[in-house]
C-alpha cells in the first residue's frame, strides 16, 4: 500500500518527465512551470485550463506559420499544441475541460499529419455494426512487414507518434489504434472486447500493401494485456508479438488492485483511470469486473501462441511482475527481458531492444 501522492510529489513528477515521458514529451520546462503554478489541486477544470491555455498559444502560432506556406514550422507547432493539450485532457476526459482539450489532441495531431514525411492515413474498419478508427501508415516500400501498436489506460493512439515514427523509420507500416475504454475505441474493456483488436487484424489482411506473413502486435502498459490475448487468440495470423508491462491475470485481482491503487509511478487519479476503460467509476466497481479478464480464468495461457517477448522495470508497482513469471510458466516458450526502473522500465535502450527483437522474427 501507498499513501496518497501531495500536489507537490506530483509537480516533481512532472518536472522529471518534462521532455522526456508522456504525456510531458512534447513539452518545455519554463512553460510547464508555468502551467505548474497556476495548479494547487488535480482538479480536473483547473488541470485542464492551465494545459489548454498553452495549447491555444501553439495552435494560434500553427495556423499562423501554415498561412505564412512555413511547413515544417507550422508541423512543429501542431505538435506542440497536440502534446500540450494531450496533457489537458490526461489521464481521461473526466470534465468538459478535458473532453474539450481530447478533441482538440486529435484535431492537432491530425493537423500535424498532413506534414509528416510518411504519411498518415485515417482509416475505419468494421466490426459487427461498429467502427474502429486507426491511423494508417506505410513505407515506401511495399509490401511490408505491420506493426499493430496500442497503449494502455492514458496513452491513447495520438500519444503513440514517437513510436509510430520509430517503426516507419525501419520499413515497417504502423497502425495504432486506441484500446478498449479509451481513446475513439467502439468498446469498453470486458472479456470480449479483444474484437476489436481482431477486426484490426482483419483489415490489414486486406490492404495489399501489406506483407500478411509479418504482422507484429506491440501493446505497452495495459495495452499489453491485449497483446497477449491477440497472441493466444490469433496465433496463426501473428508472426511477433510483445507485452510491453500488461498484467494477464494477477493484475485484475482485487487484491493487486488495492495494493496498486496509489502507484507511486503513476501521476494521479490510477483507479479512476481503469475504471474508466470499463465505464465505471469506483475502487469497489472496478474489482468487481476486473477479474474476468484474467487470462487464467479465461483458460488461454496453456494454447499455443505466436512468438512473445516480454518487456517491463523490474521494480513495477502497476503491474506484477509475478504475471510475467506466469507467462513463462505456461504455454510456449517466450523470451523475456526485465530492466532496472518501475513501470515500463527507466533504461533508456528498452525500446531499442523491441525494435531488435522485431527484427529477428520479420526481417
Amino acid at each position: 500500500m501507498f499513501a496518497p501522492r501531495t500536489i507537490a510529489e506530483i509537480k516533481e513528477d512532472i518536472r522529471s518527465r518534462v521532455g522526456k515521458r508522456a504525456p510531458f514529451i512534447h513539452a518545455d520546462k519554463k512553460e510547464a512551470e508555468d502551467a505548474l503554478a497556476k495548479l494547487d489541486s488535480i482538479e480536473p477544470e483547473p488541470w485542464a485550463a492551465a494545459w489548454s491555455a498553452i495549447g491555444d498559444k501553439w495552435e494560434a502560432k500553427a495556423r499562423d506559420e501554415e498561412r505564412k506556406g512555413n511547413a515544417q514550422a507550422a508541423k512543429d507547432a501542431f505538435i506542440k499544441a497536440y502534446g500540450y493539450y494531450g496533457i489537458a485532457r490526461h489521464p481521461f476526459p473526466n470534465s468538459p475541460g478535458k473532453q474539450r482539450a481530447y478533441d482538440k489532441t486529435r484535431e492537432m495531431y491530425l493537423a500535424a499529419s498532413k506534414y509528416f514525411e510518411i504519411p498518415l492515413e485515417v482509416v475505419s474498419m468494421p466490426m459487427g455494426g461498429k467502427t474502429v478508427v486507426g491511423n494508417l501508415r506505410l513505407p515506401k516500400k511495399l509490401p511490408a512487414p505491420m506493426i499493430m501498436h496500442w497503449g494502455g489506460i492514458d496513452n491513447w493512439k495520438e500519444e503513440r507518434l514517437t513510436f509510430a515514427e520509430s517503426f516507419v523509420r525501419e520499413g515497417w507500416g504502423c497502425l495504432v489504434i486506441d484500446s478498449p475504454g479509451t481513446g475513439e475505441c467502439p468498446m469498453l474493456a470486458g472479456p470480449d472486447a479483444h474484437r476489436v483488436h481482431s477486426a484490426a487484424l482483419d483489415y490489414v489482411l486486406k490492404r495489399p500493401e501489406v506483407d500478411t506473413k509479418k504482422i507484429a502486435v506491440v501493446g505497452a502498459s495495459f495495452g499489453g494485456y491485449w497483446a497477449t490475448k491477440m497472441a493466444h487468440i490469433e496465433a496463426e495470423r501473428l508472426r511477433a508479438v510483445v507485452n510491453w508491462g500488461g498484467g494477464v491475470h494477477y493484475f485484475f485481482q482485487p487484491e493487486w488492485q488495492e495494493k496498486s491503487r496509489n502507484a507511486p509511478s503513476y501521476l494521479f487519479d490510477l483507479i479512476e483511470a481503469r475504471a474508466n476503460l470499463f465505464g465505471k467509476r469506483t475502487f469497489d466497481e472496478l474489482c468487481a469486473v476486473m477479474p474476468s479478464l484474467s487470462l487464467v480464468t479465461q483458460g488461454l495461457l496453456d494454447k499455443p501462441c505466436a512468438p512473445m517477448l516480454l518487456v517491463n522495470g523490474k521494480e513495477d508497482k502497476q503491474v506484477p511482475i509475478e504475471d510475467f513469471y506466469l507467462l513463462l510458466e505456461h504455454g510456449d516458450p517466450k523470451a523475456m527481458r526485465l530492466f532496472s526502473g518501475g513501470h515500463m522500465g527507466a533504461i533508456d535502450n528498452i525500446f531499442q531492444t523491441v525494435i531488435q527483437w522485431l527484427h529477428a522474427k520479420l526481417d
